[in-house]
């Protein structure tokens, strides 16, 4: 199979409820959708055989966020909403047309840094379950 691939962005990040959405599409510099696997240790018995562990995923959302302390910026809403689940649409490429969804923790974004530079936080919020893959748009 020949390679494939896609360059990321221009694309989409939103966050929240149909009607009270915020799109940080252009607040981010980064973003990833990152599983965690965590496998239990294989379980050898007498005769020989192995049962194999049991695998489980778990996965984030991890962007890098220039910060906004506007009203009705990323900062002010990350604070507001601190442990709510709310729904996201990622869409690394919109060429490409890929669309992820799904729920997601709001952890609140760090505030500040270095003098004289536009501050950026990094952030790692914890999905409910996996992301679901949409069918790109023919």
């Amino acid at each position: 199979m020949p390679v494939k691939s896609y360059k990321m962005g221009p694309g989409t990040l939103s966050l929240g409820e149909v009607g009270t959405v915020i799109d940080i599409s252009c607040q981010i510099t980064a973003a990833q959708l990152v599983p965690d696997k965590n496998a239990d240790d294989d379980l050898p018995t007498l005769c020989g055989d192995v049962l194999p562990g049991e695998i489980t995923y778990s996965w984030s959302l991890n962007a890098t966020i220039v910060q906004d302390l506007t009203e009705g910026g990323i900062n002010l809403w990350s604070l507001t909403n601190a442990g709510v689940q709310v729904p996201f649409k990622f869409t690394p490429s919109t060429a490409v047309g890929q669309e992820f969804t799904g729920i997601l923790t709001v952890d609140p974004l760090a505030i500040g840094g270095d003098v004289k530079t536009k501050p950026t936080a990094e952030v790692e919020w914890a999905l409910v379950g996996p992301p679901v893959a949409t069918d790109p748009t023919p």
